[in-house]
């Protein structure tokens, strides 16, 4: 009865993944499955394997960007700012091109719209970026790429104090 018990504990266990919650950014949570679904399309972005295994500092910076991206959607919105749907469309046409992108859908499960929603969220975090150092730095002169990071370092810094961070342990 017990080898039973465990059996079909262990079964279930294996139909339904379990979802272990990494942080909550203002009441919402980041769970484990999307640090690994951002880890694999980071891969595919770059050229790597999608399976190639993440260390626990690559983890910890995967939360923090889906902290910032989150908080950048958030901002554009607020400021009614958008990115063209052409745009969009053709990136998200790019993207599919890729030899890793059918099974990476198909394993993340993600219709078209949430497909469509990652590539626009890219998009306006890249948006928000660019306008954040047009706005820093004005063309008036050149800016090295160490101004850039730090600028950049500051301005999320600020933008995650504002926000409601509650980070637990990465596996």
């Amino acid at each position: 009865m017990i080898a039973g018990l465990l059996l079909s504990m262990l079964l279930f266990s294996q139909a339904v993944p379990l979802e272990i919650v990494v942080a909550s950014m203002n009441n919402r949570a980041i769970t484990y499955s999307e640090i690994l679904q951002e880890g694999e399309l980071l891969n595919i972005e770059n050229n790597f394997p999608p399976e190639t295994p993440l260390s626990k500092e690559m983890k910890e910076t995967i939360l923090d960007l889906i902290f910032f991206r989150i908080i950048t959607f958030e901002e554009a919105r607020e400021h009614e700012i958008t990115v063209d749907e052409k745009l969009v469309r053709q990136k998200t046409e790019t993207y599919r091109k890729n030899v890793n992108m059918k099974a990476f859908i198909e394993k993340y499960e993600l219709t078209d719209f949430e497909f469509k929603t990652i590539i626009k969220m890219r998009l306006l975090t890249d948006k928000m970026t660019e306008r954040f150092l047009e706005e820093k730095f004005p063309h008036e002169r050149k800016i090295s790429d160490e101004e850039k990071r730090k600028a950049l370092e500051d301005w999320k810094k600020n933008l995650f104090k504002r926000q409601k961070i509650i980070r637990y342990s990465i596996p």
